[in-house]
């Protein structure tokens, strides 16, 4: 048994080095790729269908499967960084990512592009654990909410020049090629992983509870543990419903394709500055109180997209805002994430919690894929998913007061 102060994480520089510095910068290089690749397939989802002939509810399915495979990397893959080191897990999970990209280019069948999802999935979810434990192990103690935010700010900072790559080459080179290109750019990626990650981390610690799910569920983790299930459950059910069909929604609300997926742009280009805003001002507000106000402001801007008719412009800055105050709010969690465990098995937690809440992410865009096939208004779409939301805002609270009190014994 051991015994950690409750908050506490692997000592790391004091201040910030060189080599934590590029380390931190890899990650959010690294989630960049994530950002391609998961959002590449929003972008592409109106010509794909079209092209396949392939109905709402069944493009839903396909956007699942992604998750699908981030929660066997979560849940199973990513707690083997906590027995075997931060960089072999992140290795192999980029060339699961590389690889399936790539195949993704090259499938005649939804079975066919569906099983490939789900092994681009499986890469992205365990390495979204590891580089989260990687970065609060590598960042001074004053500034771990900020290394594992601004990692966060990867992947909407991607999606931004996504979209508008996608739209100014969709058009003339087809959705196959463009599948090709993300996977490509994720094997760029490995040799600039094998050479700046390092063999053992500053975090690395010999534990026998090291990668023990079961330790998760002590006295004082067990709580802990299913709150922050729950704040990642509820969030992403809402988040990858609009990430997911963000476009399809701004089409339905009235823009032409072009602008729908400009509309998908500026989301994420939205998430990227809340994201970011979010990971410096987490160093002075408590992520209790900075993550429920900014997604409650986020349900209220999905609200106002969907029940007012506004101009071409007024819709586009809505999406805007929405990317701000949900991804910016949302991404609030996997700093206190980071914090709520010890480091012999902060990437077993975190990538639990990912594994746990990709249920959610499943869930949310196959529900609103349903929910668009039946032809329900944008409003009530929207409405259905304010709940979640606030559910979210509630955990968060939970997990921040449990993750500032007490003991942690494991």
């Amino acid at each position: 048994m051991a015994v950690v102060a409750m908050g506490e994480v692997a000592a790391g520089p004091e201040r910030w080095t060189l080599r934590a510095f590029a380390v931190v910068a890899l990650c959010f290089a690294i989630n960049m790729a994530d950002g391609i690749d998961v959002t590449i397939l929003s972008f592409i989802a109106p010509r794909l269908q079209s092209d396949w002939a392939i109905r709402a509810d069944t493009m839903g399915t396909l956007f699942s499967a992604g998750l699908l495979g981030m929660a066997i990397g979560g849940m199973f893959v990513a707690p083997l960084a906590d027995r075997l080191g931060r960089r072999p897990i992140i290795l192999t999970a980029l060339a699961l990512m590389s690889l399936g990209m790539i195949a993704s280019g090259f499938v005649t069948s939804v079975t066919q592009l569906f099983a490939l999802r789900v092994l681009v999935g499986t890469g992205i979810g365990t390495v979204l654990a590891a580089m989260a434990a990687l970065a609060a192990e590598c960042a001074p103690p004053s500034q771990r909410n900020l290394a594992v935010g601004m990692v966060q700010a990867g992947y909407p900072f991607a999606a931004v020049f996504t979209g508008l790559l996608v739209a100014h080459l969709l058009p003339t080179h087809g959705w196959q090629v463009l599948l090709i290109g993300a996977g490509v750019i994720t094997v760029i990626l490995f040799p600039a992983a094998w050479l700046l990650l390092p063999e053992r981390e500053a975090g690395a610690v010999a534990d026998e509870s090291a990668g023990r799910v079961s330790a998760l569920f002590s006295s004082t983790l067990r709580s802990r543990t299913l709150f922050l299930w729950g704040a990642v459950f509820f969030g992403l059910m809402v988040l990858y419903f609009i990430v997911s069909w963000i476009p399809k929604l701004s089409i339905e609300a009235g823009l032409s394709e072009t602008n729908g997926i400009h509309a998908g742009a500026l989301y994420n280009l939205g998430a990227f500055i809340g994201t970011s805003a979010m990971s410096f001002l987490a160093v002075r507000v408590p992520l209790g109180r900075l993550v429920p106000v900014m997604l409650t402001g986020a349900a209220l801007a999905m609200l106002v997209f969907g029940s007012i008719t506004m101009s071409v412009g007024a819709t586009l800055f809505v999406a805007f805002l929405i990317g701000v105050l949900l991804q910016g709010g949302y991404n609030g969690v996997w700093p206190l994430a980071a914090s709520a465990y010890p480091a012999e098995v902060r990437a077993t937690g975190i990538g639990w919690a990912i594994g746990i809440g990709r249920s959610g992410a499943i869930i949310g865009p196959l529900m609103g894929g349903y929910l668009m096939a039946a032809k329900a208004p944008l409003f009530l779409l929207f409405l259905a998913y304010c709940g979640p939301l606030l559910l979210c805002a509630l955990c968060v609270l939970v997990v921040h007061r449990g993750a500032r009190a007490g003991v942690k014994i494991i």
